[in-house]
């Protein structure tokens, strides 16, 4: 059995190594149109930040280590005319056949169409050699102004680093609140004045008309105003890389990422697809969404190993669940949002508090908040959010857990045993007040 591999990211390189744990005999190629495998693009941000130095760190496991697994990896991979029926494909002008073929050929950064954006040097960070480049002009005493178009998770931990480095930053924002998707207005807001709190200049609910090269300066011409700057990043999001595949047999979404079912399977026989390439449903609205998050890849890398060595497996979806730090500050999320949940016609009760994270006569007290949101039609728990000290954040984890097993709200319920010590919660959290809110 040969398996060849599109891709050397979390799926693809966790694909690979779980058959070759599962099935030593099978044959695994990987393909991968870069020059390294295994990146963990989470810490590039904090690469850039100088967090830490060694770049190897970045990287999960090196190429010798997969060979010497069996697993066979070729980079700068020049792939075309995938035939699916015959199953062969062209890599760097020599065919290459397969009994099964795996498409995880993850994202790539959606750069928007601004005018003059061609005319500058602009950066982006999704890949390593990104930040190898960031880091080195980050560094510099010559680059002292940035501007960042797009307050997503890279833009706002890219933001938080910079500025730990002495630069001084500008986030400019489509959007009239911050990540409207995955957070509401009032956590949304905290996120907000954190952010402007800690010296980041915002410009929401704007955009870049255009840039201008201004000598060694960049200059952006937002909706009323202009920007002055050394380096400007672009984190407008992401979007499959997917480009190869769109005239092809693969049934994909409407932004181009291929649909798979709970076994990672394609509408093609033999052909499994996994993590940013992919659209995956919310278990909760049951609607496809796209979620590029490494835990949904490495969890679907596994669902796709198993079912390639006949051990039946499903991947059960996803409620988006995510945290992010920024600077003292945690936020987590996880389900639907108030505003989602109005979208797909929920009928729905929320409550949003804000409460201490600890016991008061020890030191070190601070306001932590929560909102959940609750079907009325079931009592059952559909989202939540919460924001804090990034200590106290973790106790996210259990609203998460609530969410994900789809639990009824009731008496019990509102009375779950969480732990207690003055250093770490109140007798009665805040996590219960909110369930006891909803129950009134």
């Amino acid at each position: 059995m040969k398996i060849v591999i599109l891709g050397g990211g979390a799926t693809g390189m966790g694909v690979a190594a779980k058959i070759k744990r599962l099935k030593k005999d099978y044959e695994v190629l990987v393909l991968e149109t870069g020059n390294y495998v295994s990146l963990g693009a989470c810490g590039l941000p904090y690469f850039v930040g100088n967090e830490f130095e060694d770049k190897k760190m970045l990287f999960a496991r090196t190429i010798e280590k997969f060979n010497e697994s069996g697993i066979d990896v070729i980079l700068n991979s020049k792939i075309s005319n995938i035939n699916f029926e015959n199953k062969k494909m062209l890599v760097n002008s020599k065919e290459i056949v397969y009994d099964k073929l795996v498409l995880a050929t993850g994202a790539d950064a959606f750069i928007p169409k601004i005018k003059g954006l061609e005319n500058i040097e602009y950066h982006k960070l999704t890949k390593y050699e990104d930040a190898e480049k960031l880091k080195e002009l980050s560094n510099s005493n010559n680059i002292k102004n940035v501007l960042i178009v797009g307050a997503g998770f890279i833009g706002m931990e890219l933001a938080e680093n910079l500025i730990n480095i002495g630069k001084n930053v500008s986030i400019v924002e489509l959007e009239n609140q911050i990540s409207s998707r995955l957070y509401d207005f009032e956590i949304s807001e905290l996120i907000k004045n954190n952010l402007e709190d800690n010296n980041i200049k915002l410009y929401l609910g704007n955009s870049v008309k255009e840039f201008i090269s201004k000598e060694s300066k960049i200059l952006a011409r937002l909706n009323s105003e202009e920007i002055e700057c050394d380096l400007v990043v672009i984190a407008s999001g992401f979007k499959p890389n997917t480009e190869s595949l769109i005239n092809s047999e693969l049934e994909l979404s409407s932004n181009n990422a291929i649909i798979v079912d709970k076994f990672g399977k394609t509408n093609i026989k033999d052909v499994y697809a996994g993590g940013d390439c992919c659209v995956i449903e919310n278990i909760i609205t049951k609607k496809y969404c796209y979620s590029p998050l490494a835990t949904v890849a490495s969890k679907q890398a596994k669902v796709i190993a198993n079912n390639i060595c006949d051990i039946k497996s499903k991947f059960n979806g996803t409620i988006q669940s995510s945290i992010i730090k920024l600077f003292d500050k945690g936020v987590a999320r996880a389900g639907v949002t108030e505003n989602e949940a109005k979208l797909n016609n929920l009928n729905i009760k929320t409550v949003f508090i804000k409460d201490k994270d600890h016991t008061h006569y020890l030191k070190g007290q601070k306001d932590i908040y929560i909102k959940l949101i609750m079907n009325k039609d079931d009592n059952v728990i559909i989202g939540g959010q919460m924001y804090g000290d990034k200590d106290s954040i973790l106790r996210f984890y259990c609203i998460a857990t609530l969410i994900w097993n789809k639990t009824k709200i009731t008496e019990s319920i509102e009375q779950i045993d969480l732990p207690y010590s003055p250093p770490f919660s109140k007798t009665y959290d805040i996590i219960h007040i909110a369930l006891s809110k909803l129950l009134v």
